[in-house]
């Protein structure tokens, strides 16, 4: 590759030139191919020599022919102005959102959230080359994660909307029923709809409070409200030990309904039939500041909000 202190002193022009004598090995049908008139052309290929301090063409009234400086120049010219156009075609990619990151954190049951997966999976097909980073964040470490930008978007599970900081923009992506999960031999499985109050003295399986810890005190609270007070059986870190425990018997667990997706023969639900029984994802992201990748992925959301709206 042509030093840097070589290519400071040339112009890219100059490489174009120098590369269009090389291939054609005559002036005038060079000239045509790049566009310009011969003296010119001429001029700027002694200019080259005289920067360079070397002679790269033996030049006769019949023939032009490479130096043995020209000929090692040659690929060296080539592999340069490929290099510049690659850096020049990054740039255009990054400035249109092709290239970069895109860091997304979520909760567990988000990737059963139907609008989410499509987004995801639209992003990627639109987006192949952005990186896509997707890291599972629990408890309430959103917000501070979001403003250090260690993450672009987040999605939150919660009843309530986020009270977040002022720097952060909060959107509404779902809104969904919250069921039981039970084996189906347990004495509420025949029921086709369950209320809080029947909860009383059932041993429940809840998320680690770390990691879902607004779920969890959102689930004690509507309980509570319903004279329910919770009776822990176990608390799990990971969804497919909840559903196992639940399938073991060890316990009830209270889903979001968009989790029902992960059918088991072991396991049925069974919907809360009370108002207040309902869950919700919101997704939140910085308000100002946001990287172009994050722009292009805010937009796909939004679309795909719009057709379960």
């Amino acid at each position: 590759m042509i030093d840097t202190y070589n290519v400071s002193i040339m112009e890219l022009r100059h490489l174009r030139y120098f590369i269009g004598v090389a291939e054609e090995l005559h002036f005038a049908r060079a000239a045509t191919r790049l566009g310009i008139s011969q003296p010119p052309l001429s001029q700027q290929i002694h200019q080259l020599e005289a920067e360079l301090g070397v002679k790269l063409f033996d030049r006769t009234s019949r023939s032009v022919k490479l130096t043995s400086a020209g000929t090692a120049f040659l690929p060296e010219a080539r592999a340069t102005l490929e290099k510049a156009s690659r850096a020049v075609n990054v740039a255009h990619r990054a400035s249109r959102g092709e290239l970069g990151e895109l860091n997304i954190g979520f909760n567990a049951s988000a990737p059963f959230v139907p609008t989410i997966a499509r987004s995801i999976y639209a992003f990627r097909q639109t987006w192949p080359d952005v990186k896509l980073n997707l890291t599972e964040v629990g408890g309430r470490t959103q917000a501070a994660e979001l403003v250090d930008h260690a993450l672009d978007v987040c999605f939150v599970r919660g009843s309530r909307r986020p009270d977040l900081c002022d720097a952060i923009e909060v959107a509404p992506i779902l809104r969904e029923r919250l069921f039981v999960a039970l084996r189906p031999d347990h004495r509420l499985a025949r029921r086709n709809e369950l209320n809080l109050s029947d909860l009383a003295g059932e041993p429940l399986l809840i998320y680690k409070r770390e990691h879902c810890a607004v779920f969890t005190e959102e689930l004690f609270a509507m309980l509570r409200g319903a004279g329910v007070e919770p009776m822990v059986a176990h608390e799990v870190r990971e969804i497919s030990t909840l559903f196992g425990l639940a399938a073991a018997g060890i316990g009830l667990c209270v889903i979001a309904e968009s989790m029902c997706a992960l059918q088991s023969a072991k396991l049925v639900y069974r919907p809360l039939a009370d108002p207040e029984s309902t869950t919700a994802i919101w997704l939140v992201h910085l308000r100002e500041g946001a990287s172009l990748p994050c722009r292009n992925f805010l937009e796909i959301i939004a679309k795909e909000a719009a057709l379960d709206s």
